[in-house]
């Protein structure tokens, strides 16, 4: 099961088990060439292609099922995917018909394997909650929410697929009736999976956002494993809540829920950690270096005033981060930007997280671009201090507005995805734009990732081409992937 990609999870829902195979390997459909059979549902399968104008690998997706609605259905979802302006769907590449049966091309994913380790837990359902907010912001609620739905990116993120039950909120379509049922070849029936449907959607056919949000809680309880915690169990019973009335009314009360769940415990542990180690921190973070073991003492370098930050020719790292800590000590903010630098990468010394951020807070204070930068990466990820995405965005600000190109990648990052500010993509791509005409990699690979999805502006595979291009001769690697696969 770990070894298969995109959608391998249709296996399990084949009526017979057995291989359609429509498509021969080898086989060429368009500008795709037909690598291998990947796997099959009630009425598509999934192959995985290679392009063969281009070199990268995508999914190809084909109805072989044309009979009812199911047609209806596969053209819908093609122009969700197509159309929607949401990160979380599966990228759009392609779409046309081969000896009569139409297909789709979509990027290439990886399966999900539950449950998923507390660490990974965390940004995937959080992910995933957003994700769904934004379908239904878009006016749609899935109606098939599961984890044979939901596959990943190479960077572990989400993408939430098969839209062909997606129904349309708030006006009529064709498949749905003026009460509410979904109707399906001119009878009115429910939908979805068992396990995962809400009781109202798979028993009168009826579906809203918190239909959804029942399904979200069924995920999370398969996600989290066997002991989810009282705080993660509330969530999940809310979640599931057999009457809709008394489940979140939202993606975003769910994310919100879940998020306090996982944080409510750290923020408690971090308060009684400092408390027990506050005479520790205090003495090993702001002393200087030469009262540490691990470091080399020269009594030579006590009257040091040249606070550079370079390492001389001959000197030894106990020797560099002495003078880096009396240079820091006396208040120089480049001194406590390269001595934090040291206690983060473990650069001469033991990694010491909360050091670092201890050292970076201090440089930041006096306007240190780059330290106000790495303390909001800091507070972003929860690495060295507790988690604040409110802050990071503020420290990520005031960085940005000092000219720095990294902070404002990162405050594009935060804005496109809802962290720590309001979600914003058409602000997320102007700060990308910002730092990407001055030529960071990072953030010609996002500007060029917006292009390709409409995030924050309109579609345009051209101009997403000329950064990816850009960003990919510096060496970005999302940048070369994007490339490949686009």
């Amino acid at each position: 099961m770990a070894a298969l990609n995109i959608e391998a999870m249709l296996a399990q829902r084949a009526d017979d088990g057995e291989r359609r195979g429509f498509l021969a390997e080898g086989e060429i459909v368009g500008e795709w060439k037909v690598v291998a059979f990947v796997g099959s549902g009630r009425s598509a399968e999934v192959y995985r292609v290679i392009n063969t104008r281009l070199g990268g690998e995508a999914a190809l997706k084909l109805l072989v099922d044309a009979s009812g609605s199911l047609v209806e259905r596969f053209l819908r979802e093609i122009d969700l995917v197509r159309t929607l302006p949401i990160a979380a769907l599966p990228r759009y590449f392609d779409e046309g018909s081969v000896r009569g049966e139409r297909y789709y091309v979509m990027e290439y994913l990886q399966p999900l394997i539950l449950p998923l380790k507390r660490a990974v837990l965390h940004p995937f359902m959080s992910l995933l909650a957003k994700a769904v907010g934004e379908i239904h912001a878009a006016g749609y609620v899935h109606r098939d929410l599961k984890p044979g739905n939901v596959l990943l990116r190479r960077d572990s993120s989400p993408v939430v697929i098969d839209l062909g039950l997606a129904k349309q909120l708030g006006g009529f379509v064709a498949g749905a009736g003026e009460d509410g049922l979904s109707v399906v070849d001119g009878r009115a029936v429910g939908v979805g999976t068992m396990d995962f449907a809400a009781p109202e959607q798979l028993l009168r056919g009826e579906a809203s956002v918190r239909s959804d949000i029942f399904a979200l809680g069924r995920i999370l309880k398969v996600a989290a494993g066997d002991k989810p915690g009282w705080r993660l169990a509330g969530v999940i019973r809310k979640a599931t809540a057999t009457d809709p009335a008394d489940r979140y009314e939202s993606a975003v009360a769910f994310r919100r829920a879940f998020e306090g769940a996982m944080n409510l415990p750290l923020r408690r542990m971090a308060i009684l950690l400092v408390a027990a180690a506050a005479g520790v921190i205090a003495f090993f973070a702001m002393r200087p270096l030469s009262s540490l073991p691990a470091l080399a003492k020269n009594d030579a370098l006590t009257h040091e005033k040249d606070f550079s930050t370079r390492r001389r020719p001959g000197e030894s790292a106990g020797d560099y981060l002495h003078r880096l800590a009396l240079g820091a000590n006396q208040g120089d903010a480049a001194c406590q930007a390269a001595l934090a630098e040291a206690y983060f990468h473990g650069c001469g010394t033991d990694t010491n997280f909360v050091a670092a951020v201890r050292w970076y807070e201090a440089a930041a204070n006096q306007g240190h671009p780059g330290a106000e930068a790495s303390i909001g990466l800091c507070k972003l990820r929860g690495i060295g201090c507790e988690r604040n995405p409110d802050e990071a965005v503020a420290w990520f600000l005031r960085a940005a507005n000092h000219g720095h190109l990294g902070a404002m990648n990162d405050l594009a990052f935060c804005f496109i995805n809802g962290y720590g500010v309001d979600y914003d993509p058409a602000e997320g791509f102007a700060w990308a734009m910002k730092a990407a005409e001055r030529g960071h990699p990072a953030a010609q690979a996002m500007v060029g990732e917006c292009y390709l999805d409409g995030l924050g502006v309109a579609r345009n595979p051209l101009r997403a081409d000329d950064w990816l291009q850009r960003a990919a001769r510096q060496g970005n690697e999302r940048a070369m992937m994007l490339l490949r696969t686009r």
